[in-house]
């Protein structure tokens, strides 16, 4: 289909819009942390319902996002059931490179049970009894379902817990962090 005008216009318009809703620099704690090499600006991630993977540099040393970074992320951390895309918040990506660095996890990736949940997709798990909350943090592209091959689910879930930035939740074949308010179970 041939490029037009109007077309080439709403791309732009839409991109601009786009770019400016951004956030192009990350909070000063962040870029101490890079500093103090409590992460490191890259994330190597498994989707385990697709089978799809990235392994990039997120962050740079600047503290500035590394272009595309983020909408590829957000791709990959769709709802596997509808592939609905949110924007997830980029905090969640800075608390898992966080939680994979202090794990020391190296060249492991971190395996993602879930990211964005489409309300679409929690209705069903609810309806199906699997204990998701009504208003959950994946609704809102504030959590992730983790685990990283090697790393016991209990150790993993203590590292997330110390860091104290967000919820935590142990589950049998996964570990639950978010975003949200401090808390563990």
């Amino acid at each position: 289909m041939p490029i037009t005008r109007r077309s080439f216009l709403r791309q732009v318009l839409v991109g601009g819009v786009t770019a400016v809703m951004i956030p192009w620099t990350v909070p000063a704690s962040v870029l101490g942390a890079i500093r103090q090499k409590e992460l490191s600006g890259r994330l190597s991630v498994c989707n385990m319902h697709t089978g799809e993977s990235l392994c990039l540099r997120y962050l740079g040393l600047d503290g500035r996002w590394a272009p595309n970074a983020l909408s590829r992320l957000n791709r990959l951390f769709r709802c596997h059931y509808d592939d609905a895309v949110r924007e997830v918040d980029p905090a969640i990506f800075v608390l898992l490179d966080k939680i994979h660095t202090r794990l020391a996890a190296c060249k492991r990736p971190i395996n993602l049970i879930s990211g964005y949940r489409s309300p679409e997709y929690n209705q069903l798990l609810l309806s199906m009894g699997r204990g998701v909350a009504k208003q959950s943090y994946h609704l809102k592209g504030m959590a992730a379902d983790i685990q990283i091959e090697g790393i016991r689910i209990k150790r993993l879930w203590e590292e997330a817990k110390r860091l104290k930035e967000g919820g935590v939740g142990q589950y049998s074949q996964f570990v639950h962090v978010d975003v949200g308010p401090v808390r563990c179970w």
